[in-house]
């Protein structure tokens, strides 16, 4: 039996081996229809009453992933091909999309005569099936039925040839849409037509008649549309509370998942509070802003040139946070927002705003990326928790000799900016990043701060000077270009030594650690 090739969401290329071949699936991936399918039936040939003695046998169906198995960093697959042939079965969030958008195929699926099998959810998805209807159905059959009259006629006209089988699938397709407009019911089983529709299979109609049948079928459609008292639009509502309470459901009771092991969303263990003592760098209404954003916080810091040492008179104010979506955001068919973004200006100091949310943080902390172990890092602290002060902990485990590429690129960046501008901040932030990436090749921590790294006598004076405005000229007389740029490629050539020489690992290693903790606060966080 040939291993069955799983798909992850659109796009993604990420299960594609060398040459489009698709790389061999998981043994999770292998087993996950068989242990979480909540409804099988038969549909094609069988379950239309057009089977013959050669006829498949086509079954399609819906699996609930558990969970927590979307609080993983690696999500579970959209829908499974096989493992039988002519099988395919949809995740129910794929299924329920599908769906909505009056697919066809899926909704044959949920009105199939021949169900297989069916479990408490898949009693509970049909039980709402009627909130997929709506008269978008006019428009899927009949785009599809035109597409396929289309192909027809194309394959006819440089080839000679008619695809009787196709032709009989499009007529049915016209029948079974203005069924649906009249009915509030999918047609499925079109038995009544059999004899007309298997004629046509057998190319026992001209192409004339069968273009008139074709004709007066889309008409019968575009009446049926007309007086059809299914709604405009679906009911998303009634379906996304279904599948918000099915995976709720599933989160609490089912699929062997242990109960909430977290604290609920009010506790500090989740909702970031402000620090006992305040660091001297962050101003007093900086928690307000933050106690702004629409979702609880796990830590909120401050970054950028506050962070670094040498803030100017007119510096915006960086804050950096990482927030937690509840349950229904995220597992819902309404997801939330991975990164939130504000602006504006508070007591006249411009603001600039960033938070991640935690399971996206929590990749780029797996990533060789400086940025984040910064703002995790930072001293100087807005808003903390137990949480935060765990990320911070297997923090250590994610610093790899591969933030050496991190710092050695932002530091290119930036000098070529300077090369362009002349101006003092990007000649800084080379400095600036050059110093942190050395420190932490050499050390394994996080300094940010130039104030406490300046390697090179002239560097108090430039900060000094950074005070006075954010993009001001590099001042003459206290280092000349030339001195900088032989400066800067003397601390490029040593971060790259440091590099090699680095005892951190190649690779972080808190992987499993951070999944788990990203699990616990799913699970109690509903």
């Amino acid at each position: 039996m040939a291993a069955p090739v799983v798909a992850g969401p659109a796009g993604d290329l990420s299960r594609v081996g060398i040459a489009g071949v698709p790389n061999l699936p998981t043994v999770h991936d292998l087993t996950i229809v068989a242990s979480h399918t909540i409804y099988s039936a038969i549909v094609g040939s069988r379950a239309y009453g057009l089977a013959g003695p050669r006829s498949d046998t086509d079954r399609r169906g819906v699996f609930q992933a558990p969970t927590g198995s979307y609080w993983h960093l690696d999500k579970p697959p959209t829908h499974v091909d096989g493992p039988l042939p002519e099988q395919l079965f949809w995740e129910l969030e794929r299924a329920c999309s599908l769906a909505l958008a009056a697919n066809p195929t899926v909704l044959e699926c949920l009105w199939s005569p021949l169900v297989e099998a069916v479990a408490e959810a898949g009693r509970d998805l049909l039980a709402i099936r009627g909130a997929f209807l709506s008269r978008r159905t006019a428009v899927t059959y009949g785009d599809y039925a035109r597409s396929q009259l289309a192909k027809l006629r194309s394959v006819r006209a440089r080839t000679g040839e008619i695809r009787w089988k196709q032709a009989m699938h499009m007529a049915r397709l016209l029948r079974a849409g203005a069924h649906v407009l009249r009915t509030g019911e999918v047609l499925v089983d079109v038995s009544p037509w059999r004899g007309e529709l298997l004629a046509i299979r057998r190319g026992e109609l001209s192409w004339e008649s069968f273009g008139e049948l074709a004709a007066s079928l889309e008409e019968d459609l575009g009446s049926a549309a007309a007086t059809t008292t299914l709604p405009e639009e679906p009911d998303r509502a009634t379906v996304d509370a279904f599948l918000v309470e099915a995976r709720r459901r599933d989160a609490l009771c089912g699929a062997g998942l242990p109960p909430p092991a977290f604290p609920p969303a009010s506790s500090p263990a989740v909702v970031g509070t402000p620090p006992a003592v305040r660091a001297a760098d962050v101003p007093e209404w900086a928690d307000d802003v933050v106690g702004e954003l629409p979702y609880p916080v796990v830590f909120a810091t401050v970054s950028g040139a506050h962070l670094y040492g040498f803030s100017s008179v007119d510096s915006d104010l960086d804050l950096r946070s990482c927030h937690v979506l509840p349950l229904g955001a995220v597992v819902g068919l309404h997801t939330g927002p991975d990164t939130l973004q504000v602006g504006g200006e508070r007591a006249g100091v411009e603001l600039d705003v960033v938070s991640q949310e935690l399971a996206k943080f929590i990749r780029l902390l797996l990533k060789p990326n400086g940025y984040v172990l910064e703002q995790l890092l930072s001293p100087l602290v807005v808003r903390t928790s137990p949480l935060h002060e765990e990320l911070t902990a297997l923090s250590r485990h994610c610093r790899t000799s591969q933030h050496a590429r991190h710092y050695l690129g932002f530091a290119a960046g930036q000098w070529e900016l300077f090369q362009r501008t002349g101006e003092l901040k990007p000649a800084l932030y080379t400095l600036r990043v050059l110093h942190t990436g050395i420190h932490l090749m050499r050390t394994g921590e996080i300094q940010a701060d130039l104030r406490v790294l300046a390697s090179l006598p002239y560097l108090p004076d430039l900060i000094e000077a950074k005070r006075a405005g954010e993009h001001r000229l590099l001042p003459e007389g206290l280092v000349s270009r030339e001195r900088l740029a032989a400066d800067v490629r003397a601390l490029t050539g040593t971060l790259e030594s440091a590099r090699a020489a680095a005892r951190l690992p190649a690779a972080p290693s808190a992987g499993k650690a951070l999944d788990a903790l990203l699990i616990r606060t799913r699970l109690g966080h509903g």
